[in-house]
């Protein structure tokens, strides 16, 4: 059996189908033309059938019966509201107050082109869009932006307020505090954009205000006040730790603490922080002053040797040094002043003696007497006696370690009148 096989007939289909196909695209641009020029020719001069101008009907209308009636129908500018609010305040504008003018002959030329443009598919959609479901043609307006600019720079004056960090201060024993501000200001360029955008609706509706703000760091410093004033409530006293009071205490008066107190800016570990406390120069300065009276040194125990006995006799205790410790009261008294405390105990460093008043002979190493001399002041006046007599019992019972430097003049101390000493003014005195 033979077959046969003709290569020419899968083309000749081939050139069948892409011949149909043009044919059918010619014969559809050829429908949609012709659709087209007769709607054109049907419409001529006048707005296609379901377009609208703001939601007025200007279908079917020339573009100067158009303009006539939107000029009539539309009053937005004069009769539209649109409202400014910020918070509490609300501001209420009329459009032609924010210099929005409407144009009916441009608004009508650009109902009127609508479905005349964007090219033969462009314009057939249109066309078909505003037949079916209708089409709202946007308004053309003009905005004198001077005058909105104007507008808004007068609302700007009620809405911009500068930006304050909250204050504290003194005014004699008085604690002032100042509440911090945000920052305000009236973004108009921002405002001016959303401003155009709700002109164009033709509606009444609220604008927003771009409003940028600025925090202040510190914006309340109540709690800081109420610490100054409680500082303030009433005297400082200083005292001698553990119930001392063979000395002080030391006084501070409320208007002496107001210029002592200080209010500072620090940073804090969640941003920066007003700080109240007493001011720590001025605290040591006064520290200085009652130290003189509260520091001494340490010193020995005293005895004498017994030579009965073999042993050490006390005459005289022990002193334990002692000396006020300025940064630890500094802290001290800023702690208990936060805490509401006025009476404050100074900190002390004390320093034992080398002796003890527990000391014994053998200890110290002392076995019998070494050496004694024995001076004579015959026909010495009395003030010379009694001098003799109060210097000598500095030395009385005095230690001195093996190998130390000895001190007579830091022994004798202060030679005056107020340790017992006696000069030729106040010998008559001494007489009687």
């Amino acid at each position: 059996m033979t077959t046969l096989s003709y290569p020419n007939r899968k083309t000749n289909q081939a050139l069948q189908i892409l011949a149909a196909l043009l044919i059918g695209l010619a014969l559809y641009l050829f429908a949609t033309l012709a659709w087209l020029v007769s709607y054109q020719i049907v419409y001529a001069g006048q707005i296609f059938p379901g377009v609208t101008v703001a939601g007025v009907d200007v279908s079917g209308l020339t573009p100067q019966d158009a303009a006539v009636k939107l000029s009539q129908t539309l009053s937005y500018p004069y009769s539209g509201r649109l409202v400014f609010r910020d918070g509490d305040k609300v501001w209420v504008a009329t459009p032609a107050e924010l210099g929005m003018a409407f144009d009916p002959s441009a608004s009508a030329q650009a109902a009127y082109r609508l479905g005349r443009s964007r090219g033969l598919f462009g314009a057939l959609a249109d066309q078909i869009r505003a037949r079916r479901s209708g089409v709202d043609a946007s308004p053309v307006i003009l905005l004198d932006e001077r005058v909105a600019y104007q507008y808004l720079r007068e609302l700007a004056a009620q809405i911009d307020q500068p930006m304050l960090e909250a204050s504290l201060s003194l005014q004699g024993t008085d604690v002032v505090a100042e509440p911090g501000q945000v920052g305000r200001v009236l973004n108009i360029d921002a405002t001016l954009v959303y401003l155009s955008a709700q002109l164009q609706t033709f509606r009444d509706s609220e604008v927003p205000l771009v409003i940028q703000e600025t925090p202040p760091q510190i914006m309340d410093v109540t709690a800081q006040a109420q610490t100054a004033r409680q500082i303030l409530s009433e005297p400082l006293r200083l005292v001698l730790p553990d119930g001392g009071t063979e000395q002080g205490p030391w006084t501070f008066d409320i208007p002496t603490l107001a210029n002592m107190l200080r209010v500072q800016r620090v940073d804090g570990g969640s941003g920066p922080q007003v700080q109240v406390q007493l001011d720590e120069g001025a605290l040591r300065a006064n520290l200085v002053g009652i130290a003189a009276h509260v520091d001494r040194k340490p010193a020995n125990a005293r005895f004498v040797f017994n030579d009965e006995t073999g042993q050490l006799d006390l005459i005289a205790p022990a002193t334990i040094g002692r000396a006020v410790d300025p940064d630890a009261t500094i802290q001290a008294v800023n702690q208990a002043l936060q805490n509401g405390a006025h009476t404050v105990p100074l900190t002390l460093v004390y320093t034992q003696p080398k002796v003890g008043d527990s000391a014994t002979a053998d200890e110290l190493g002392i076995h019998e007497l070494v050496s004694s001399e024995t001076s004579y002041f015959y026909g010495s006046s009395m003030a010379r006696i009694q001098n003799i007599q109060t210097a000598a019992a500095q030395f009385h019972g005095v230690l001195i370690a093996p190998g130390e430097t000895f001190s007579m003049g830091s022994m004798l101390g202060d030679i005056s009148l107020d340790n017992g000493y006696f000069s030729g003014n106040n010998l008559q005195a001494l007489e009687q």
